[in-house]
């Protein structure tokens, strides 16, 4: 007996210093990746231009993976959905509206707002649309990814659910614009945006701004609070 238990513990061991083996310990989970986006460079005095969006190094492989549909989503001439997109392969912009962190699983879920990106920015800054199609969801793996109340934010990801009219993304990249670094440059496409959010805009007439400062997205988004 004392020989089968000796043999079985040698066993074991070796498995487990075996490369590719079974780990009889909990499973560890890499963080979804969150690229912060850097400033771009400001444009010449009185001068601004447009451009098509570009992905970054980091984002090209992501997308790459959307259809032709699900890269411009949403303008002035064609409405966009969120909404019966179960299975699709997605890279949604949004505004981060919460931040559920869970120390214990290791997660970090996202309360987005969707925003309407017809596939044009301007060269020194992004701009997007102020409307946009509703809310959705993202549950990242990890904590303490570097992400922000209000900021923006492109997830992309499968969208794996749907409850009450909110998908649930499963991301598996994200790129993150902190204030400065975006605008809205008008109110294209059709609003369907919570309307909690839709009474935190104080600003009627122009949305955008070139060069926005901390009022413009307190003006527009509300402010940060823990």
């Amino acid at each position: 007996m004392q020989k089968s238990k000796t043999l079985t513990l040698v066993l074991l061991v070796f498995c487990l210093l075996l490369p590719g083996s079974f780990v009889f310990a909990q499973e560890v989970h890499d963080a979804t990746p969150v690229e912060q986006a850097e400033a771009l460079p400001r444009p010449p005095a009185g001068t601004l231009a447009t451009m098509s969006y570009k992905p970054s190094e980091k984002e090209k492989p992501f997308f790459a993976k959307l259809s032709d549909d699900e890269q411009k989503t949403g303008s002035m001439f064609s409405d966009y959905s969120i909404t019966g997109k179960k299975g699709t392969y997605v890279g949604w912009f949004g505004i981060v509206r919460s931040i559920e962190e869970n120390p214990a699983t290791k997660e970090t879920k996202l309360l987005v707002e969707h925003k309407y990106f017809d596939g044009l920015t301007d060269t020194h800054i992004l701009a997007l649309s102020f409307n946009g199609g509703g809310d959705f969801t993202a549950v990242l793996s990890g904590v303490g990814l570097g992400i922000k109340k209000l900021s923006l934010i492109k997830v992309y990801g499968l969208v794996q659910s749907e409850t009450n009219s909110i998908p649930d993304v499963k991301p598996e990249y994200v790129r993150h614009w902190d204030w400065g670094r975006f605008t809205f440059l008008e109110e294209y496409g059709s609003q369907q945006g919570n309307a909690t959010w839709q009474k935190l805009n104080k600003v009627k007439g122009r949305i955008y701004s070139p060069f926005p400062d901390q009022k413009y997205y307190e003006d527009r988004l509300g402010k940060r609070t823990p």
